[in-house]
Protein backbone atom coordinates (compact mmCIF):
# COMPACT_ATOMS: atom_id res chain seq x y z
CA UNK A 1 0.00 0.00 0.00
CA UNK A 2 1.43 3.68 -1.19
CA UNK A 3 0.12 6.44 0.78
CA UNK A 4 0.86 9.61 -0.53
CA UNK A 5 2.45 12.47 2.58
CA UNK A 6 2.14 15.96 2.78
CA UNK A 7 5.25 18.12 3.06
CA UNK A 8 4.50 18.97 6.82
CA UNK A 9 3.66 15.08 6.97
CA UNK A 10 7.43 14.02 5.56
CA UNK A 11 8.77 16.59 8.12
CA UNK A 12 7.51 15.32 10.84
CA UNK A 13 8.26 11.68 10.40
CA UNK A 14 11.74 12.69 9.62
CA UNK A 15 12.14 14.25 12.25
CA UNK A 16 11.02 11.84 14.25
CA UNK A 17 13.25 9.50 13.38
CA UNK A 18 16.02 11.55 13.48
CA UNK A 19 15.50 12.30 17.14
CA UNK A 20 16.12 8.89 17.40
CA UNK A 21 13.15 7.89 19.39
CA UNK A 22 12.11 5.74 15.99
CA UNK A 23 14.42 3.63 14.19
CA UNK A 24 12.37 4.00 10.75
CA UNK A 25 9.41 6.14 9.26
CA UNK A 26 7.67 2.37 9.23
CA UNK A 27 8.37 2.51 13.24
CA UNK A 28 6.49 6.30 13.39
CA UNK A 29 3.79 5.38 11.24
CA UNK A 30 2.98 1.64 13.08
CA UNK A 31 2.90 3.89 16.32
CA UNK A 32 0.83 6.47 15.00
CA UNK A 33 -1.48 3.75 13.97
CA UNK A 34 -1.59 2.06 17.46
CA UNK A 35 -2.14 5.40 19.28
CA UNK A 36 -4.99 5.88 16.85
CA UNK A 37 -6.46 2.37 17.24
CA UNK A 38 -6.23 2.93 20.97
CA UNK A 39 -7.92 6.47 20.84
CA UNK A 40 -10.84 5.19 18.75
CA UNK A 41 -11.30 2.25 21.33
CA UNK A 42 -11.28 5.03 24.39
CA UNK A 43 -13.63 6.58 22.75
CA UNK A 44 -16.04 4.70 21.82
CA UNK A 45 -15.89 2.83 25.24
CA UNK A 46 -16.71 6.64 26.38
CA UNK A 47 -19.79 7.28 24.12
CA UNK A 48 -21.26 3.34 25.23
CA UNK A 49 -20.58 4.77 28.92
CA UNK A 50 -22.44 7.93 28.07
CA UNK A 51 -25.42 6.12 26.30
CA UNK A 52 -25.52 4.08 29.46
CA UNK A 53 -25.84 6.44 31.51
CA UNK A 54 -28.19 8.65 29.69
CA UNK A 55 -30.53 4.81 29.48
CA UNK A 56 -30.19 4.85 33.11
CA UNK A 57 -32.46 7.37 34.04
CA UNK A 58 -33.05 10.96 36.06
CA UNK A 59 -30.56 10.84 38.33
CA UNK A 60 -31.20 11.22 42.14
CA UNK A 61 -30.64 14.15 44.47
CA UNK A 62 -26.79 14.24 44.54
CA UNK A 63 -26.39 14.98 48.84
CA UNK A 64 -23.88 14.19 51.33
CA UNK A 65 -25.53 10.83 51.35
CA UNK A 66 -25.09 10.37 47.93
CA UNK A 67 -21.39 11.27 48.37
CA UNK A 68 -21.31 8.58 51.39
CA UNK A 69 -23.21 5.67 49.77
CA UNK A 70 -20.94 6.52 46.35
CA UNK A 71 -17.55 5.96 48.73
CA UNK A 72 -18.99 3.05 50.29
CA UNK A 73 -19.60 1.41 47.34
CA UNK A 74 -16.22 2.14 46.22
CA UNK A 75 -14.39 0.54 49.26
CA UNK A 76 -16.67 -2.45 48.86
CA UNK A 77 -15.56 -2.90 44.97
CA UNK A 78 -11.54 -2.44 46.31
CA UNK A 79 -12.22 -4.94 48.71
CA UNK A 80 -13.31 -7.57 46.82
CA UNK A 81 -10.67 -7.03 44.37
CA UNK A 82 -8.07 -7.57 46.84
CA UNK A 83 -9.66 -10.70 48.01
CA UNK A 84 -7.33 -13.40 47.15
CA UNK A 85 -8.69 -15.81 44.37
Amino acid sequence: MNIPLNADQEKLIREKVESGLYGSPDEVISMALRLLDERDRKLEALRRDVQEGLASGVAGPFDEAAVERIIAKGHERLAQRQKPA
